[in-house]
Order: structure tokens, then C-alpha cells, then sequence
């Protein structure tokens, strides 16, 4: 049941993560580049989170008995927390944003797209060999879905536009396994530390990296207004600091580290959606049933393989993949002769 709701947290951050493109394409017309809207982003969520950490601590939050209470006490890590922190950050937050960033500069944003979303094949094998959780076939069904239906929902099944280049299709894979990393070093970082203390340091640590790469403050300072403002805000909050929270809350729960880049991408879903409905993007059946393939990709990752053996939907299926109309007929008129024979047929057509 604690597993459950984390995955149900998991993928209520994908849902948040969904109206990125919102914040992104406004920013984005104010004169801002993508990888400072990146690193303005984690910073924000930063700066967000340290009041409500600030509270936590003062109320006494996972303070242990007999120490005093402090505003700071949620921000105490030791080195070895602060390194995972640290790798959140930098690897599954700064440099995942970067290579996904190059990649769309050389392959173009739909191919980019499609390489992201090998993420779940690495979340498979990197569980198997940290956490020695199985690979089953209902894994493997459930990520071979889950590509499909992420290609089919972003390209619409138009593949012409997907384009070459070693540096933009090596790049769009490193992000996709960084981004199946930030969920194992989510997962070792919220093990010794709360989760929102997690979030804070690897905003901090991804920012300060992004900081250094975009240098964003001069982009700010062209354009700065009061409206920029809110939505670096509103970007802050939304998609990162509560977003976050439910993604690190989640893999507190118990969740198998395999499972997480499957259900986080329900955020493909969600951005495909705010397309069609805010922007008026195609929403053609290859579309719709590449979301429903992301959907039943969730679904089989989570079910159990011998509850869906045991279920009727399994029998049925079972019964119409043996089903020969050539044997069913013969057993029917064998069945129909042995009433005709027996007489017994006058008591079924007499008046009643």
C-alpha cells in the first residue's frame, strides 16, 4: 500500500512536470535561452524551499528525542548525504538538462524527444544491478509500451523529421540514462535525509552548475520586468519545488527504482495534452494511441503477474486466443443432432 502511494506521488509530480513547456515558451519570448530558464528554474525551487524547511525545523520535524529544535536542523547532512545530494543535483538535474539541451541543438527537438524516453530501459537495468530488483517480462512488456507510445505521442508517427548526428543521438541517450540515475540517487539520498531537504540541495547544487553554464543574470537583466518575475516564481513552485516534493516523497515509500522513469513518463502525456489543449497541436489517432499505450505501459509495470494470470480479463483472453470455430460448430451440431434424436426439441418450441 506504501508502495502504491508512492507511485501515485510519482505521478502526480509527472503531471506537474507537464505544464513546463508553459513557463518555458513565455520565458522563452521574454529573451530568456533555454539553459538559463533551466538554471533559474532550480534556483527559484530553492529558494521556495528554504522557508518551508525553515518551518519544518522549527516545529521539530524528524528531530530526534531530546535534541533541541532548530530552523536548521533539516538542512544538517552528513558528507556522504550531501554527495548523493550532490549527484541529484549535478548529474540527474544540471547535466541531464544539458545533453538533453545539445542534443535538441543538433537532432532537433522531436528526435530528442524519442532518445529521452530510453530512460525506462536504463531505470530496468540500473535496478537490477544497485537494488537486485527483477527484470520480469511484465517489466520488459511495460518499457517496450512505454517507448512506443512516447514516440507515437510526440512524433505522431511521422518519424521524417527524426534526423542523425553521433553528437545529438549520443548526447539525447546520456539524458535519458542521467535521468534514469537521478531516481537511484533520489532513492539513496532520501534513505538518510527528508526528501525536501533532498529536493533543496540538489536545486542548489544543479542551479549553481547551471548558473555557471548559462550565466543567466544577463538574459534577467535585459528583460527583467514585473511579470517575468511571477512566472520565474509560478515556474519555481509548480513544475519544480512541489513537483519535486512528490517525486522524493514517492521514492521514500519503497519503490523499486525500476519502476520510477516508467511512471515519470506520464509527464510525455501531460505535455502532449497542454499542447492540444492550450496550443491547438495536432491530435490525430496515432497520437491518442500513443498516450494509451503510455497508459497500459504504467498499468502492466505495476500489476502483478500472477494477480493478472488469476484475473477474468486474463481467462478471457486466453479462451479467445484458443477459440476454433471450425471444432465449436462441429460440438454444436453435435449437440443440436442429440436433441433433434432424442425428441426432446418439441418441449422447447411449445407454446408456454
Amino acid at each position: 500500500m506504501k508502495a502504491s502511494r508512492g507511485y501515485a506521488m510519482v505521478l502526480c509530480a509527472a503531471l506537474m512536470w507537464g505544464s513546463i513547456g508553459i513557463f518555458v515558451n513565455s520565458l522563452a519570448a521574454m529573451g530568456l535561452s533555454s539553459v538559463s530558464i533551466a538554471g533559474l528554474r532550480l534556483l527559484s525551487g530553492a529558494i521556495l524551499l528554504m522557508p518551508v524547511l525553515m518551518v519544518m525545523g522549527a516545529r521539530g520535524v524528524r528531530t530526534p528525542a531530546g535534541e533541541k529544535r532548530s530552523a536548521f536542523s533539516l538542512f544538517k547532512a552528513m558528507p556522504r548525504t550531501l554527495l548523493a545530494c550532490f549527484l541529484v543535483g549535478v548529474v540527474g538535474l544540471a547535466m541531464a538538462n544539458l545533453f538533453y539541451y545539445i542534443s535538441m541543438g543538433e537532432v532537433g527537438m522531436s528526435t530528442a524527444s524519442v532518445l529521452l524516453y530510453t530512460s525506462p530501459v536504463f531505470g530496468v537495468a540500473l535496478g537490477k544491478i544497485l537494488y537486485g530488483e527483477a527484470v520480469t517480462g511484465a517489466k520488459l512488456l511495460s518499457v517496450l509500451l512505454n517507448i512506443t507510445g512516447c514516440v507515437l505521442a510526440v512524433t505522431n508517427g511521422d518519424l521524417t523529421e527524426v534526423t542523425f548526428s553521433v553528437l545529438g543521438v549520443g548526447s539525447g541517450i546520456l539524458a535519458g540514462f542521467l535521468g534514469a540515475l537521478l531516481a537511484v540517487f533520489s532513492k539513496m539520498a532520501t534513505e538518510r535525509m527528508h526528501p525536501l531537504a533532498v529536493t533543496f540541495y540538489g536545486f542548489v547544487f544543479g542551479g549553481l552548475v547551471m548558473g555557471v553554464l548559462s550565466f543567466p543574470w544577463i538574459d534577467v537583466r535585459a528583460a527583467v520586468s514585473p511579470q517575468m518575475i511571477g512566472l520565474l516564481l509560478a515556474f519555481g513552485l509548480i513544475p519544480t519545488a512541489l513537483a519535486y516534493i512528490f517525486y522524493m516523497n514517492g521514492l521514500s515509500m519503497g519503490v523499486e527504482a525500476s519502476k520510477v522513469p516508467v511512471v515519470a513518463s506520464f509527464e510525455t502525456v501531460a505535455t502532449v495534452l497542454v499542447g492540444i489543449l492550450l496550443y491547438a497541436e495536432d491530435s490525430g489517432p496515432i497520437k491518442v494511441l500513443g498516450i494509451c499505450l503510455v497508459l497500459l505501459s504504467i498499468f502492466v509495470m505495476n500489476m502483478s503477474a500472477e494477480k493478472l494470470r488469476q484475473s477474468s480479463l486474463a481467462a478471457h483472453l486466453a479462451e479467445a486466443i484458443c477459440f476454433n470455430g471450425h471444432e465449436w460448430r462441429q460440438e454444436k451440431m453435435a449437440d443440436y443432432n442429440a436433441l433433434a434424436n432424442s425428441g426432446d426439441w418439441q418441449t422447447w418450441i411449445a407454446p408456454r
